[in-house]
């Protein structure tokens, strides 16, 4: 069990790390000359950001905000819930209301019902075998496609 935990969290810090990395402008690494940390964190939790992204500009910084932790599921969060999912249905949700939704249902799927370490070990592995199969459908129709062509060609 301990091990699973481990792992869970080694995959998640490089999903960070990967995010961190693709948010950094390019000029930022065309004069450094040796990599620096300036802050290194760890996060075990669902971290997000806008659509829109934050950078304002090629000189500006990168700005990542994130929630909260919130270890417990109450009746308040269970009320907005409840309130922006019928808004929802209205079809009357602002941007910023559905933003607000996902992460209240993220958090209440994680709290209610949350996932075992082999649970989620599974995931990975079914994430990892439909990569590998969109991987080879790819090839498969880059293949009939250039059969055709030869085909067509005779």
């Amino acid at each position: 069990m301990r091990n699973n935990v481990f792992i869970a969290r080694l995959a998640h810090g490089a999903v960070v790390s990967t995010m961190a990395a693709c948010l950094m402008p390019q000029n930022h690494t065309d004069e450094a000359t040796s990599p620096a940390i300036g802050h290194e964190a760890a996060f075990t939790d669902h971290t997000s950001t806008p659509d829109d992204g934050t950078q304002q500009g090629p000189e500006q910084a990168v700005t990542v905000t994130m929630s909260e932790a919130v270890s417990e599921w109450d009746n308040q969060m269970e009320r907005e819930f409840r309130k922006l999912a019928l808004e929802e249905v209205k079809g009357t949700l602002t941007a910023g209301q559905a933003f607000r939704l996902e992460e209240l249902n993220r958090w209440r799927d994680r709290l209610l019902n949350p996932q075992s370490a082999e649970e989620m070990l599974l995931q990975i592995k079914r994430d990892r075998l439909l990569e590998r199969m969109e991987g080879l459908l790819k090839e498969y129709v880059e293949f009939q496609e250039a059969a055709d062509k030869k085909r067509a060609a005779a």
